[in-house]
């Protein structure tokens, strides 16, 4: 159960962060002129692939690592995160594809927060090992 919680209070972190950055991504289109319903529809279609694939990711890497320490077979864990690895990325490209061909949203708008999110995950770690009693060092 305390995996569980560990996994949403990540996914929480993220989406409280990613959700700043796509409503400062909003305002920046707002000051452009370039604001439509079109990047409206991009940025939440992101917000949603990128929270997406980070709950994916994080189930993948517990449940392998449950399974690494159970069949005492790290490498096997390895190569399930691997794997999900690449089955995220061509999901992502498929829907990604998908949705610019069908002209649904702004493709800029779309992929920006999976973008954003990367540097968001790494900024909340760097502030998460802080807050645990100094692991991180300067």
């Amino acid at each position: 159960m305390q995996k569980h919680r560990e996994i949403l209070r990540q996914v929480c972190r993220l989406m409280v962060a990613l959700a700043v950055c796509v409503a400062i991504m909003l305002g920046v289109y707002a000051l452009l002129g370039a604001f439509t319903s079109s990047v409206v529809v991009g940025a939440i279609l992101g917000f949603v692939l990128a929270v997406g694939n980070f709950v994916s990711l994080s189930i993948t890497v517990s449940n392998a690592m449950d399974r690494a320490a159970r069949d005492k077979d790290p490498q096997r864990a390895q190569l399930s995160i691997q794997a999900s690895g690449v089955i995220r990325l061509l999901v992502l490209a498929a829907i990604y594809i998908l949705l610019f061909r069908a002209k649904v949203c702004d493709p800029v708008a779309a992929l920006l927060p999976l973008l954003m999110a990367q540097a968001v995950l790494k900024l909340v770690e760097f502030f998460r090992k802080d807050d645990e009693g100094g692991d991180a060092t300067v």
